[in-house]
């Protein structure tokens, strides 16, 4: 490609909102991270610790599912949550169970609201429509 094919394919919406979406996710990503930092918790663990507040007793695959984890990227994460005292894995024939500790579910059920709190503001600019039409554009994507 010559630098003018260069410019006009970077000028194409497809590549302007791509770089839009990342650059917004990325900025939202950094807000809810440093409400988290206080709490020493991650977006990775939070989103694992809410799962499994959801699903107590969910297995590890499941679990991972749900967050779209890699199993080993699953694994990992588990691994430090238990070595905090933040969950248990317990095994079941093939089968790791994953359920919180008691600080697990204390830590979670602190950081909720400050993460709800975060993403209402985060999307305070919406309205209702709005926010339906961006759920249903987004689900469109995948």
């Amino acid at each position: 490609m010559n630098e003018n094919e260069v410019e006009q394919a970077l000028r194409q919406p497809a590549i302007r909102l791509w770089r839009r979406m990342v650059y917004t996710t990325h900025k939202k990503v950094r807000e809810v991270e440093a409400q988290l930092a206080p709490l020493d918790l991650t977006m990775t663990e939070f989103d694992l610790l809410a799962v499994i507040r959801r699903f107590d007793g969910a297995t590890q695959q499941e679990v991972a599912q749900r967050l779209l984890f890699t199993e080993t990227n699953m694994s990992y994460h588990a691994k430090r949550l238990t070595a905090r005292g933040l969950m248990d894995r317990q095994s079941r024939g093939k089968h790791k169970l994953l359920t919180l500790t008691a600080e697990g579910r204390q830590l979670i059920d602190q950081a909720l609201p400050l993460v709800l709190g975060i993403h209402k503001t985060q999307f305070s600019d919406l309205n209702d429509e709005e926010l339906k039409l961006l759920r249903g554009l987004l689900r469109r994507l995948k």
